[in-house]
């Protein structure tokens, strides 16, 4: 589990500054879905972009999901896939990421077999490289909530969630990391929205990692 923890590194880095969307933005409940190398596959609202290869990919064009975003990955990047809501002032609003670990050694088999001081020990680490991280990208751990182990359609994952203080006053945000132990193939799902609208973005949240299926 201690290479997990300097992995979170690269994962905590991609999630910036975002502000709240409107409740009109997020009221869309039409999902589109949105597969992923190494069979990972994700529903996103139909509002939200792919940021791909410096563009913003509409979700709402079927054309768009089916076509571009068929190019849009790079599978031999630690880093395959971002997408975000954006408000009308062109800001980030809410953020998911997926990022791949290709030395990864654990798998399934692991994660299933997993007990209580697992669980800790792998809180313990992604605890301590977010603490450690923070003033590096200007922010704080506001609250650790801390990780679980929750089946996924099938899949175990390791679900962790903390609070975080603004970056460039864009106010506070909620990250859960949802990490899949899968060998070679292994990856975490990132989800973080702001704090205020909670009510608004965390039901989406929990959509889009209820979606997850590999």
């Amino acid at each position: 589990m201690k290479r997990v923890s300097k992995l979170i590194y690269r994962l905590i880095i991609t999630i910036g500054a975002f502000v709240a969307p409107t409740p009109a933005a997020l009221a869309a409940n039409n999902f589109v879905p949105i597969k992923l190398p190494h069979g990972v596959q994700i529903e996103l609202p139909a509002n939200w972009e792919v940021v791909a290869k410096g563009q913003r990919i509409a979700l709402g064009s079927r054309v768009q999901s089916a076509s571009e975003l068929a190019n849009a990955f790079d599978a031999s990047s630690d880093l395959n896939f971002i997408a975000a809501y954006y408000d009308e002032a062109g800001k980030g609003a809410a953020t998911v990421n997926v990022r791949y670990y290709p030395e990864s050694r654990r798998s399934q088999t692991d994660a299933r077999a997993a007990g209580e001081s697992d669980l800790r020990e792998f809180d313990s680490g992604m605890r301590q490289s977010a603490i450690k991280l923070a003033p590096i990208e200007g922010f704080s751990v506001l609250a650790w909530i801390g990780t679980r182990k929750q089946a996924i359609n099938g899949v175990t994952a390791f679900v962790t969630e903390y609070k975080r203080s603004p970056i460039r006053n864009n106010g506070n945000f909620v990250v859960r990391l949802v990490r899949i132990f899968n060998a070679n193939k292994s990856f975490t799902l990132a989800v973080s929205y702001r704090e205020n609208q909670e009510f608004l973005l965390r039901p989406i949240s929990d959509r889009i990692i209820s979606s997850l299926r590999n």
